[in-house]
């Protein structure tokens, strides 16, 4: 078995013109109703389709953005270089932004490997039961400057890491095939 090339990167939509751009809220199911987690979990959506963004500033859509609750949303160009990448490690719902046009896609990252190297991490905090949070004790309270361990990522395309679903990281393949597609995005390194 050979080890994984190694290089991951987070993902995230671009924000070095922040006037430049539209900012996405949910998204919700096609009635409105909020999904909560349903597209951050792990877990395949089955719910309706297409999902909404309301849109929280206008400006010009991006081809990716990420929502508020930190879900991707592509336009058919990106989604297309993500189907070729992804596999089973990630979902596409179809999604709309309320009051724009064009077809959209809501990416449900599925893996969820357990790789992130706390040790090469600058920060790592868990909630203690001195926080007031019962239900979150032991789990990850804040990481700074993420790193991955590329072998225990298991070759994933696309995945969040267990216990921080917040990320949302992809492997070099998908993240050079981005870039030489020439989408705004940015990508930093965690392995």
């Amino acid at each position: 078995m050979t080890e994984p090339e190694g290089k991951y990167f987070d993902l995230f939509c671009d924000m070095s013109a922040p006037k430049e751009r539209w900012y996405l809220n949910g998204p919700r199911g096609p009635n409105g109703e909020l999904l909560h987690d349903a597209l951050t979990c792990g877990r395949r959506y089955e719910g309706g389709a297409p999902v909404i963004c309301p849109v929280d500033e206008p400006g010009p859509a991006l081809e990716l953005t990420m929502t508020e609750e930190l879900v991707p949303i592509l336009n058919e160009r990106v989604a297309a270089i993500f189907s070729a990448y992804m596999g089973k490690d990630a979902q596409l719902v179809h999604a709309r932004a309320l009051g724009a046009g064009g077809v959209l896609w809501a990416v449900n990252v599925l893996a969820s490997p357990d790789c992130i190297d706390e040790a090469g991490c600058a920060k790592v905090e868990r909630w203690t039961v001195a926080d007031g949070r019962p239900d979150l004790v032991g789990s990850y309270r804040n990481i700074e400057g993420l790193r991955i361990n590329p072998v225990r990522a298991g070759g994933h395309a696309i995945f969040r890491p267990r216990g921080w679903d917040i990320a949302v990281i992809v492997a070099a393949p998908l993240a050079e095939a981005l870039q030489k597609a020439g989408v705004r995005c940015q990508l930093k390194p965690v392995a």
